[in-house]
């Protein structure tokens, strides 16, 4: 679909084109590398739900944590279609008809796999964990349950609420796609603290300290010294609000649920009241609270401590 630029900001085609061509740039972990591993002989299966404009690339950033805990005979498989590949424009991915798709690939793909182990570990990014709850509930009440252990991190809101930075930077770059505003934000270091989201790096340390690079793990391009990303929160928000409103019923069953005590996206909220939010969907939910923003507290430490209490159940 072509987008109708409708009202645009002042360098929106320069932006965009940059973006576009960032498309085709190298990432250590985010591209559609789908599948790892051999299911007739591995021990542990493993499914990713990436989050809005995930892609399967990023199960990859778990493997580390993945191996000490499980070793390294496991079975990674990520939710994947053509129309949510790293290279497709974000702007182009939500459609109604595409999240439909992508939900009935969701329900196959447990089938798939259900019938192949006997038990199926599902990891959930961010707002991924939506699409796999919209998936369960289609089966019967405790069909399921009992073979699937669920891990949710960076747990997200179900919803995504306006942002004031649409009305710094839409007059510089944004442009219409299919009656939605798209603008894109800056990222650096030095706006974490107007928002903790903005970050380009993390110094993660386990004995050796190492820099993290969003770059890597999310769709960023680089304009004007800046990376940047572009968000459309109405276009975002009908596609959560779409998946959230075909859940039939909460998911039922213990949950490790890690959340971000600094996420950005839950706009300063009290933790009780995050708490109450997520259990609406999971009220077995067992929470992990750490401080960090919504993409680094999925960090190799934190994910290992989920999944070694995950393994122990």
């Amino acid at each position: 679909m072509k987008s109708s630029l409708g009202k645009t900001g002042t360098f929106a085609l320069q932006f965009r084109e940059k973006y576009l061509r960032s498309l085709h740039d190298l990432r250590f972990f985010y591209d559609d590398v789908a599948e790892i591993g051999n299911t007739e002989t591995a021990e542990h299966a493993f499914y990713f739900v990436p989050g809005l404009n995930g892609t399967p690339g990023q199960m990859r950033f778990l493997l580390p944590s993945l191996i000490r805990v499980y070793g390294n005979n496991v079975y990674l498989k990520s939710l994947h279609l053509p129309e949510f590949s790293a290279r497709v424009a974000t702007w182009e991915k939500y459609t109604v008809e595409n999240i439909d798709r992508k939900l009935a690939r969701l329900r196959e793909d447990l089938v798939d796999l259900l019938a192949k182990f006997e038990r199926v570990t599902v990891l959930c990014s961010s707002n991924g964990f939506y699409d796999f709850a919209a998936a369960a509930s289609t089966f019967a009440p405790n069909e399921i349950e009992s073979r699937v252990q669920v891990g949710w991190g960076a747990c997200a809101p179900d919803h995504i609420a306006p942002t004031r930075w649409q009305n710094v930077f839409y007059p510089l770059n944004g442009f219409q796609h299919a009656g939605h505003r798209w603008f894109a934000y800056p990222n650096h270091n030095a706006f974490w603290l107007i928002n903790p989201e903005a970050s380009t790096s993390y110094a993660w340390s386990d004995r050796v300290t190492r820099s993290l690079q969003k770059f890597d793990l999310e769709s960023r391009f680089r304009y004007f010294g800046l990376q940047w990303d572009y968000v459309s929160t109405e276009q975002l928000n009908m596609a959560v609000r779409h998946v959230v409103a075909q859940i039939r019923r909460p998911w039922n069953s213990p949950t490790e649920a890690l959340v971000a005590s600094n996420d950005g996206y839950w706009r300063g909220k009290p933790l009780s009241e995050i708490q109450s939010e997520i259990q609406r969907h999971v009220p077995q939910a067992q929470f992990a609270f750490k401080p960090a923003s919504h993409l680094w507290v999925v960090n190799p430490s934190n994910m290992t401590e989920i999944l070694e209490r995950m393994k122990h159940k």
